[in-house]
């Protein structure tokens, strides 16, 4: 037998789990070739193959009752606080709506792109304190600030409260299973028809001023701390009743065969894969990950068979919100009917989010699918942009499309952070979902970018001026 093929024997014949022991505790201490506690030059080619290796086949879904109302309320009262501002942007800045949605948004996507490599070290907790912190100031701020550079600065803060809340809570979602991730989702499709009701409930109907209507909305902080404190802890990671096999090569060469070849002695080894509970006491809930920078990044990369989906449907529909429905009125030179149309619209939206993001159990699509609707939210950017040109369907059944939007989006954000969950080894979820969760904004920030190019274009040709 010649070196080479001893070399191939003495490989793990376990793709994905060169050495699963270490991998599932990032234990130094037990020491092994290709274990996370061992930074060595294999460490990058180690996740690459624990990656390659999956997840469960079959995810346990640990989610009870309380879990799904708990998430769906966070989900919620979470993103409630930017769809409040979204619904108020034209109070803030009515010349440019856009730059209005950008700070909704810029320091959210500091956060999440920040976030696979600090959130393992910082306890759930602390973060939603955090966070409620951040929505109070944000609400507060916006509505005592006397100048509009001012209000600006709040609607950053809320952004900021937004992407860690979202960012930290989708990562929980995936220690329960999908019902939870679904009633999360499905949440956050109510928080932008709740958003809007609560500004046009105590604004239009009520006759509340702005100012009051965004201090009123401190209540909300208090259900969201109040919330999730009564989440019960998350179950720990568990595979349970897998053995694997790994054959480690224990010498040289140790003795001579009958032809005096020599001949390496393996021994076969069987480990069983143990709960990683111990990596859950590290910080009390998170698993802390022993992985460097580089592995981090690499994890993020790895997911872009799902993440530019994300990245591509966030920013054709926050293109088409904030830059063609804030052109669009009938008639478009009427600054109320243009306010009314994209309140309209909004509702719409909404309304398809809420659908969509609530079928997560009962419609799950793979990859393919999931680029597909993608895709078509571009092609609904550009047939808004071409309506508000030349107004070839130009009255309120056009609201349609806009319900469309909101189911494309939705669907879109449910299933992939489904199927990152899907993608990835238990231990790696959390991480996985952060990184996720970048995406999102990304596309969001490019989308409101353009937005306010189109606003400006769509002006310029309908002769809108303000």
């Amino acid at each position: 037998m010649s070196d080479h093929d001893n070399s191939q024997q003495a490989t793990s014949p376990l793709p994905g789990y060169p050495d699963m022991k270490e991998s599932l505790l990032g234990d130094a201490s037990e020491s092994g070739k290709g274990g996370y506690g061992d930074r060595g030059l294999d460490s990058d080619n180690d996740l690459a193959s624990e990656l390659a290796g999956q997840a469960d086949d079959q995810p346990i879904d640990h989610s009870n009752r309380r879990d799904i109302i708990t998430f769906f309320l966070l989900g919620l009262i979470n993103n409630s606080s930017f769809v409040i501002f979204a619904a108020s942007a034209k109070e803030i800045s009515s010349s440019s709506v856009g730059i209005v949605y950008l700070c909704a948004s810029l320091p959210s996507l500091m956060v999440r792109v920040s976030a696979p490599y600090w959130f393992d070290k910082v306890p759930y907790r602390i973060r939603i304190y955090v966070a409620t912190v951040l929505m109070a100031m944000s609400f507060t701020g916006v509505a005592m600030a006397p100048y509009q550079w001012l209000q600006l600065l709040g609607v950053c803060l809320t952004s900021a409260q937004q992407g860690l809340g979202e960012a930290s809570l989708l990562a929980l979602c995936s220690r329960f299973g999908t019902k939870s991730l679904t009633a999360w989702s499905s949440g956050t499709g109510v928080a932008g028809l709740f958003g809007y009701a609560w500004v046009i409930v105590f604004k239009t109907w009520i006759g509340l001023n702005f100012r009051l209507v965004l201090l009123l909305a401190n209540i909300l902080t208090v259900g969201y701390v109040a919330t999730f404190l009564q989440m019960r802890p998350p179950p720990m990671l568990q595979r349970p009743g897998s053995i694997v096999t790994r054959e480690q090569e224990i010498g040289d060469v140790v003795g001579e065969g009958a032809e005096g070849g020599a001949i390496n002695a393996l021994e076969t080894q069987r480990i069983t894969l143990i709960p990683a509970s111990e990596a859950d006491t590290k910080t009390k809930d998170v698993v802390e990950l022993d992985l460097t920078t580089w592995e981090r990044l690499y994890l993020s990369l790895s997911l872009w068979p799902t993440t530019v989906p994300l990245i591509i449907v966030y920013f054709a529909e926050y293109a088409t919100q904030a830059g063609a429905w804030a052109s669009i009125g009938f008639p478009p030179s009427s600054k109320e009917a243009r306010d009314r149309f994209y309140e309209y619209a909004n509702w719409c939206y909404q309304g398809g989010v809420f659908v969509s993001r609530s079928s997560g159990v009962c419609w799950q699509p793979g990859r393919t699918v999931l680029w597909i609707m993608a895709l078509l939210q571009v092609g609904v950017l550009f047939f808004f942009v071409i309506n508000a040109q030349i107004h070839f369907w130009y009255d309120y059944s056009v609201l349609s499309m806009a319900f469309f939007t909101g189911l494309l989006g939705g669907a879109v954000y449910v299933n992939a952070f489904r199927l990152i969950t899907e993608s990835v080894p238990p231990r790696l979820k959390e991480i996985g979902m952060t990184a996720g969760a970048v995406s999102s904004d990304f596309g969001t920030n490019i989308g409101e970018g353009l937005a306010v190019l189109i606003q400006m274009y769509l002006y310029r040709v309908n002769n809108i001026s303000e």
